[in-house]
């Protein structure tokens, strides 16, 4: 072999070991690159674990909210209903409270008339007096039975009142709830 061979084989040589290096070099920097993305790929999946943790209980709370959304609004019926018997009991109240003031002008008329009647005849003999007080007292027992159910009939509309502002009471703090909740539920989907 001649030196010139020599030196064209140690020229290739050094040449391959060049690149040799190089490609190590370029494979360690492959490894390295490899590894962070492996690392960023781990990091990933545990935020993505983090999000579902997050999802799935947000989604518990929400069919929780909607099951509380579902029983206020159960609730909302089931009191305008009894509002709404409240009121038909309250117009029968009135309708009451009417008949009987119609009934009182017409027995204060028939008083009246009956008082005109004993005056013009003063001179009645016995039986006509006996019967003016009778129909004086049952005029005084009918004036009686109808302040009795005058006063029945306040009682009667002052308790339908008090049912009736209860019962608005009881809506407007359960919808002062529901409103809590859908907007904490709005919240919480806006959070995600």
């Amino acid at each position: 072999m001649s030196l010139k061979d020599v030196l064209k084989k140690k020229r290739k040589t050094k040449t391959i070991l060049i690149r040799q290096e190089k490609k190590e070099g370029e494979l360690r920097i492959a490894q390295e690159t490899v590894a962070d993305l492996e690392r960023d790929i781990k990091e990933l999946e545990g935020d993505i674990s983090s999000k579902d943790s997050t999802l799935t209980s947000l989604g518990s709370k929400l069919d929780e909210a909607q099951g509380t959304v579902s029983k206020v609004q159960k609730n909302v019926k089931e009191c305008q209903g009894m509002v709404e018997e409240r009121e038909e009991e309250l117009e029968a109240e009135r309708q009451a409270r009417s008949k009987a003031e119609k009934q009182r002008s017409d027995l204060t008329r028939t008083i009246s008339g009956l008082n005109d009647r004993l005056e013009e005849s003063s001179g009645a003999s016995d039986a006509q007096i006996e019967l003016s007080k009778k129909l004086e007292a049952q005029v005084a027992k009918a004036k009686k039975d109808i302040e009795e159910c005058k006063i029945q009939c306040e009682s009667v509309t002052s308790g339908l009142k008090k049912k009736q502002q209860d019962s608005i009471s009881e809506m407007t703090e359960q919808v002062e709830q529901l409103q809590k909740i859908t907007n904490k539920i709005n919240k919480d989907k806006s959070a995600i």
